[in-house]
């Protein structure tokens, strides 16, 4: 592990805020643990905290951990398309922290396919609550240096590899209902008429 990811894990383990490459933009996040409180990352991205934070897990097995009632389908989509671009909304597990949850008692999936990402995460034993390293109503960035510097003082580590391909943002399931509901498109298109 390089010094800038071990840094970074520290940070995390410590309670800490850290920017990192995942496999759309980079990403602003902190450790879904019962010590820590989402309520940072909306002050330092000046976001609405009506929207809840998404989780990035480290592996599938994570939808039995994270989640509970989960439909046959989520599992279908899990298997076929992470690693990669798609976000399960579930019913969140007691496994989940509170504050991480929506509301309605949901919760966002995603794992990343992303190296960097997925060694964070997994090196850090929680899901990283993760969101766009960006200020709220700004455009998501691929590269550092296009960061905010006001975002950029107040987190802990940064994990900077450079300039991330251009990608889009994921695409958003619902997997609440009986069947599959696109929420939003992105990068991974899926034939929704699934049972």
């Amino acid at each position: 592990m390089n010094t800038m990811i071990a840094n970074a894990v520290d940070a995390l383990k410590s309670g800490g805020i850290v920017i990192f490459p995942t496999d759309t933009v980079y990403g602003i996040g902190m450790l879904a643990t019962d010590k820590n409180n989402p309520d940072e990352l909306f002050q330092i991205k000046q976001r609405p905290p009506q929207k809840k934070i998404p989780l990035l897990v480290a592996d599938k097995t994570s939808l039995d951990t994270y989640a509970c009632s989960v439909p046959k389908y989520a599992y279908l989509l899990s298997t076929k398309y992470w690693p990669g671009a798609l976000t399960l909304v579930l019913k969140a597990g007691t496994a989940v922290p509170l504050q991480f949850v929506a509301d309605d008692g949901s919760i966002a999936l995603r794992m990343p396919n992303n190296a960097i990402a997925l060694s964070l995460i997994a090196a850090s034993s929680a899901p990283l609550a993760t969101s766009s390293a960006n200020i709220s109503g700004e455009a998501a960035v691929t590269d550092i240096s296009d960061l905010s510097p006001n975002l950029l003082k107040r987190v802990d580590a940064i994990v900077d590899v450079g300039r991330l391909p251009l990608a889009t943002p994921s695409t958003i399931v619902s997997c609440l209902g009986s069947k599959a509901k696109v929420l939003r498109r992105g990068e991974v298109d899926i034939n929704i008429d699934i049972d």
